[in-house]
């Protein structure tokens, strides 16, 4: 399996490098509640760095359901600080609605997300799939691999443009991720990897990012007798 993520990595980074690449590095910090049976909070904070330093910041604040043992939906609010170059930031808001699957078969996590997004009271005017409206549709996977402490994780998510501009209503880009997810007693979860943004359909522009997260869990008193191994930092 560790053979396999190196050879998924190095294809993913070795496409890049053959196209006009940008490079930034994405770090993420959260903490996560459950309140009542079912229903789990979240709050986190996103920044991410290019050549020119911080290019975007937002928190995130997201509330989740357990709908049944294998399908989440949840809602998130975005505050963005954004710019483009040296250029002054720009702010709006974005909301998503997501619907997460996930299955088990032993070791193997399976899971599959659906997403609507949606910025409004944006200043700028320039077009961004990363913060307009999108459809986007999140396949992915992740192996436990035993008596090791990192658990490689592996994704690919499709954004669709559902608006009637010129350039909506198609697919605009796809994302790949590649890295590990681990964890500590539970209630510290980790992850690290790479992110692989392809633009398609339009001007091509591909973006490498690294990626690293760290989120705490508060556990209600009952939980914290129980010992069970946690999972997947990356679930929002």
């Amino acid at each position: 399996m560790k053979s396999l993520l190196f050879a998924v990595v190095l294809i993913l980074f070795s496409h890049a490098m053959a196209q006009n690449l940008n490079q930034e590095v994405w770090l993420e910090s959260g903490i996560s509640y459950q309140p009542i049976k079912r229903w789990t909070v979240n709050a986190e904070l996103n920044q991410r760095y290019n050549q020119y330093g911080l290019a975007t910041i937002f928190p995130q604040f997201s509330v989740k359901y357990k709908l049944t043992k294998w399908l989440r939906p949840s809602m998130d609010y975005r505050w963005i600080s954004s710019r483009e170059f040296l250029e002054p930031y720009q702010s709006s808001h974005r909301l998503n609605a997501n619907l997460q699957g996930a299955y088990s078969i032993q070791r193997l996590d399976l899971g599959l997300r659906l997403r609507y997004q949606y910025s409004f009271n944006r200043i700028n005017g320039n077009y961004d799939v990363e913060f307009d409206q999108a459809w986007r549709i999140k396949p992915s996977i992740q192996y436990n691999i035993n008596d090791f402490p990192l658990s490689p994780s592996f994704s690919a998510e499709f954004f669709y443009d559902p608006t009637n501009h010129a350039k909506g209503k198609q697919f605009t880009r796809i994302r790949y991720y590649a890295g590990f997810d681990f964890d500590i007693q539970r209630v510290h979860k980790f992850s690290f990897g790479s992110y692989l943004d392809q633009w398609v359909n339009t001007v091509p522009r591909t973006r490498l990012m690294y990626s690293l997260g760290y989120s705490f869990a508060i556990e209600p008193a009952k939980a914290k007798d129980k010992t069970k191994k946690g999972k997947d930092i990356r679930s929002l």
